[in-house]
């Protein structure tokens, strides 16, 4: 079963700049080829610019533990925590329904039919 994370924080007064390049470094190191990632996004608030919005989704449990018991997560993790207010962090974790962009791993739809795309002719 596939698995997605929605992850909010708010930088400390000051360490946007900071934030936004660690968390665009662990992009990077995902892009590099770690296994049953199928998408992975770094957003910024357009209303706060302390405000980060992450969303990933791996193929199953087993990708998510690989990826987060490395040595380079666990650097990652210590590099960003002192750079965010901890009681801005809020963490959603849910199984995909339908998705745009990507196939989910268990070869189901990726979009309902209901709302399947109609084409021109």
């Amino acid at each position: 079963m596939a698995v997605s994370y929605f992850v909010r924080m708010r930088a400390v007064e000051g360490q946007e700049q900071s934030v936004r390049e660690v968390l665009l470094s662990n992009m990077e190191r995902i892009r590099a080829g770690e296994r049953g990632n199928l998408a992975f996004a770094v957003h910024r608030s357009r209303q706060d610019p302390r405000e980060f919005w992450l969303y990933e989704t791996w193929t199953d449990d087993e990708a998510v533990e690989t990826h987060e018991s490395g040595a380079d997560f666990k650097a990652y993790k210590e590099r960003l925590r002192p750079l965010v207010e901890g009681e801005s962090v809020l963490f959603g974790d849910t199984e995909p329904l339908a998705a745009l962009g990507y196939l989910l791993p268990d070869g189901g739809e990726t979009l309902p039919e209901r709302f399947t795309r109609v084409t021109r002719t």
